[in-house]
């Protein structure tokens, strides 16, 4: 059973470098001349044990660590393979669980003060000076502070340097949210005021068409001019309400309403991307300057989205491959490798669909896809053949 306590993002390259440290510690302590009985091999086979399960367990780690220091202080003997102590309490000090942390701090100091106590009475000539266990003492717990207290700090300032990377992350992360919801509602407030617009446009032209109509039908008979300048306004009122209806539907289909993008601000994009710790290999072949304003948008907004959605769930360890092309509308792809734990698990659906729908708004496609290890968006957008009717 796997301890409760165990790192979320263990990797199995680690634990396998673990078992193989361990195996060659142990081969050392078989291989050894145990002069002052079995405890030689007991401590060390207990250190073996605490360096193969420090990653997957570091309660079962803490308490072979711990059993190995008894059999010492009670041999009154320090076994060389009491080093192997600094690469535990690192993974300790390094432990996102408070707990263990805690507990593996106080276990390093009173560990250092014990075997600083110990070390005058195990070797006679290790005391500086004329045998002053005093100074013995001292030199001893210096010397495996050195060892176990030095090494879960190294741990912890590993540990506090990862949090803050990770609060970084997060920070950008809630930015980009912060950025795409407002473009989304400023997108969705254009498309409030078009549907408001045609809606003003067919109700009015309609309810004018309607009234005329019924006048002229009655009128015809009676009053045939009445009638037909009745229908000359039907037909004015038509001819106007479908210019509106046009020009309302080419400020549906543009994208331009939300804000032109160039260069600079892919270029900000990156640096904002690298300033989290993404790595990005970027290559564009052509030019943005000879695409039309709606398909650049639609290729900057595909963008950001794919680059927080490998924020958020890819291996920031490993760089993200962004490729523009414009040689023939546009054709944009963006891959990563996904991270065995994301910062925020739970999927992109939506983030996919809303590519999705711009990508179709402006007549491309969008594919979001798992590949062996990573994801991979690609964007088409055939070149524009001028405007739609």
């Amino acid at each position: 059973m796997r301890d409760p306590l165990a790192a979320p993002d263990l990797r199995r390259s680690s634990v396998a470098f673990d078992v193989v440290v361990a195996g060659l510690v142990g081969f050392v302590v078989a291989m050894s001349d145990a002069g002052t009985g079995p405890q030689t091999y007991i401590a060390g086979g207990l250190i073996t044990v605490a360096l193969a399960v420090r990653r997957v367990g570091p309660s079962a780690m803490m308490a072979a660590a711990v059993a190995s220091a008894v059999v010492q202080v009670a041999m009154l003997q320090v076994t060389a393979l009491s080093v192997m102590y600094a690469p535990m309490f690192f993974t300790a000090g390094g432990h996102p669980d408070r707990r263990v942390r805690r507990c593996s701090f106080g276990v390093a100091v009173v560990g250092s003060i014990v075997a600083g106590a110990i070390l005058p009475h195990a070797y006679g000539d290790f005391a500086l000076g004329d045998g002053d266990t005093v100074w013995g003492t001292a030199f001893g717990i210096v010397g495996s502070a050195v060892f176990v207290v030095g090494g879960w700090t190294a741990g912890f300032v590993g540990y506090q340097r990862r949090s803050v990377a990770a609060a970084e992350v997060s920070e950008t992360i809630a930015e980009l949210e912060r950025r795409r919801m407002l473009d989304l509602y400023d997108e969705q407030s254009e498309r409030s005021r078009l549907a408001r617009d045609m809606h003003d446009v067919v109700a009015h032209s309609l309810a004018v068409v309607i009234a005329q109509a019924e006048g002229a039908k009655y009128t015809l008979a009676a009053n045939p001019d009445a009638a037909r300048d009745a229908l000359g306004v039907i037909a004015d009122t038509a001819r106007d309400a479908l210019a509106d209806v046009r020009t309302v539907l080419e400020e549906l289909r543009s994208t331009e309403t939300v804000g032109e993008v160039s260069r600079a601000d892919r270029d900000q994009l990156f640096a904002r991307m690298r300033a989290a710790g993404m790595t990005i290999e970027a290559t564009e072949t052509g030019s943005a300057d000879d695409t039309d304003a709606a398909t650049v948008h639609v290729a900057h907004a595909v963008l950001t989205e794919s680059l927080t959605n490998a924020l958020k769930y890819g291996d920031l360890a490993r760089p993200v491959r962004v490729a523009h092309d414009w040689t023939d509308g546009c054709r944009l792809t963006v891959g990563n490798t996904v991270a065995v734990d994301p910062l925020a698990p739970g999927g992109a659906r939506h983030g996919i669909i809303g590519m999705t729908e711009r990508a179709a708004h402006v007549g491309g496609s969008l594919s979001s896809t798992r590949t062996d290890d990573g994801w991979l968006v690609v964007l088409t957008i055939p070149a524009s053949e001028g405007p739609t009717r």
